[in-house]
């Protein structure tokens, strides 16, 4: 941050004829009594605080490292590598690509840049990944809402490894320079969270968001002919439906999830009051849902968790499928105060037919899953605890073969993962 009353110093001094080299270093202007100058107790250099919104997510990212990379790619390759990604739950796919895109917003940004350094994989130049991956953990840091000081020198380390890299861009022809207002203000964010808080508090996505909401829609829900009284009415009742909506969720906790402390990783799943596809055979499983091992699996998964069950399976036997499963997480307080959900779908291919739906193309979702129970010294899992699969199948357990307590899933495994890739981080899997 700057000395205010160094700055002060410098200008009066250039008033008086003595042409400073620090009044060009600190792009001052010809303003000699600006207005804090004579406030009392105040550092106008501090005011400056951190915006998520138009600093990070619409400025360095979005309109910094995206043209950069387009610059460096090409529009029709980036928006090809869009294209082909395959569908993962709790992941946006850019069926059109993004160069077309005119008008984003703050939410398409950020779900941007959850796939965008596996997009930049095996595109562009390994210092090119640094300094992608470097602004993004610096933007997932900078949103955490509860700092430590390990976060914090997290936070740091991201901008140092960026400005370790960026000379990359100028051997490319990429950037003339890095004399852009809203790269340096990234120096100051530490400081700035060390001093007020962390950046949630002061990020004008929540004024813009609470705009749309308390003005916009509610005026849309009016006959636009005095709206005032109707717009008020109307927000009365969202209120009341929103404190319902709170209630009901609460009492659909379970008790032992309810009881458990934050830090604890818990799931529970939903699935759909009644299966989809009632009673399939074995045969048709293997048909449609590409499931050529289930028996085999199945008779495996009987052996090791119901070893008391006699009854053997064949192809006689049916299973009650659905179409998909609802993860749900608890809400990590450092990042998020709402729960999390995946959506996982397992569902063939819709042939069309009179009378019905056209026809859909087959999904079978990707997803992370761990068979490790945690020791209570721990309460994250690394990668080495997980493994990548297609889910081809969720059902539920026959009632002839003896009950278990939670839904099955037939899947898919990819090879284990890899070690990381040191320019990206992220690690490779093969089917």
């Amino acid at each position: 941050m700057q000395d205010p009353q160094l700055i002060k110093e410098v200008l009066e001094k250039w008033k008086n004829g003595q042409h400073l080299a620090e009044f060009e270093d600190y792009a001052l202007h010809t303003i000699y009594n600006p207005l804090w100058a004579d406030l009392p107790h105040t550092d106008i250099f501090i005011t400056f605080t951190p915006d998520l919104l138009h600093q990070l997510h619409k400025g360095i990212f979005k309109d910094h490292l995206v043209k950069w990379c387009l610059d460096i790619i090409g529009k029709d390759e980036l928006d090809a590598h869009f294209k082909v990604m395959p569908h993962y739950p709790g992941l946006w796919h850019f069926k059109k690509g993004i160069s077309t895109v005119k008008q984003w917003t703050g939410t398409e940004h950020k779900e941007m840049q959850h796939i965008f350094l596996g997009i930049l994989a095996g595109a562009v130049p390994s210092q090119v990944l640094l300094i992608a991956r470097a602004i993004l953990d610096f933007s997932y840091y900078a949103q955490l809402q509860i700092h430590t000081n390990e976060s914090l020198n997290c936070l740091k380390n991201a901008l140092s490894v960026f400005h370790a890299n960026k000379n990359i861009l100028l051997d490319l022809e990429v950037r003339e320079h890095f004399n852009i207002p809203k790269l340096h203000q990234l120096s100051h964010y530490v400081q700035s969270i060390l001093l007020f808080g962390t950046t949630d508090g002061f990020n004008t996505k929540l004024p813009e968001q609470l705009h749309i909401n308390f003005a916009e829609e509610t005026y849309r829900a009016s006959n636009k002919c005095d709206y005032e009284e109707q717009m008020a009415q109307w927000l009365q009742h969202q209120e009341a439906v929103f404190l319902c909506s709170s209630y009901l969720d609460w009492l659909a906790v379970p008790a032992n999830m309810a009881s458990m402390t934050r830090t604890e990783p818990c799931l529970v799943h939903s699935l759909a009051k009644n299966p989809a596809h009632p009673r399939q055979s074995i045969q048709h499983l293997v048909t449609a849902h590409g499931a050529t091992m289930f028996l085999q699996a199945f008779k495996s998964f009987l052996q090791k968790h119901i070893p008391h069950n006699k009854i053997v399976p064949g192809p006689q036997d049916h299973f009650d499928v659905f179409r998909q499963v609802v993860i749900v997480a608890l809400s990590n307080p450092q990042v998020n105060d709402s729960p999390k959900r995946w959506h996982i779908q397992a569902t063939p291919e819709v042939r069309p037919s009179p009378g019905r739906k056209p026809e859909a193309p087959a999904q079978f979702d990707i997803a992370l899953i761990s068979d490790v129970t945690l020791p209570s010294s721990r309460s994250y899992l690394d990668t080495v605890d997980l493994r990548v699969a297609q889910v081809r199948i969720i059902f539920t357990l026959p009632h002839q073969f003896g009950s278990y307590c939670r839904v099955l899933a037939y899947v898919e495994w990819f090879t284990p993962l890899r070690e990381p890739d040191p320019s990206s981080g992220l690690c490779q899997v093969s089917h």
